[in-house]
């Protein structure tokens, strides 16, 4: 028999499983190419939304993504990138960061499910 906690929790993860996840930011995106499919320069974030996955793991407005998931930014296609970013709830996304003073670091954020307003 399942304590009535454990079973809450199981019933709560399950109804989440399959909704795609939320980070609570947005970005500004330097590219070339084609606009469908451009390559990436750089990958900024313009806006961090509070209480978000993305202000739980320390991301700064200003921070430049530099990696997603091992991958480097710059040099790579959007929609090979945005591939990666497609999480469904629970499921973690690993990036690597350049703050604006130069130093380097590497956050993971975990997909929440929306707020729905």
């Amino acid at each position: 028999m399942l304590p009535l906690a454990l079973a809450a929790g199981l019933l709560a993860s399950s109804a989440l499983a399959g909704e795609r996840g939320y980070f609570g930011l947005s970005t500004s995106i330097e590219a070339e190419g084609f606009f469908l499919n451009p390559t990436l320069r750089a990958v900024k974030v313009a806006k961090v939304t509070p209480a978000s996955p993305a202000a739980k793991a320390g991301l700064q407005v200003g921070d430049q993504i530099i990696e997603l998931e091992g991958r480097p930014v710059a040099g790579s296609k959007a929609r090979e990138l945005q591939d990666l970013l497609e999480k469904e709830v629970g499921q973690s996304l690993n990036l690597k960061i350049r703050r604006a003073n130069g130093d380097t670091l590497p956050l993971t954020l975990v997909a929440a499910p929306k707020v729905k307003s």
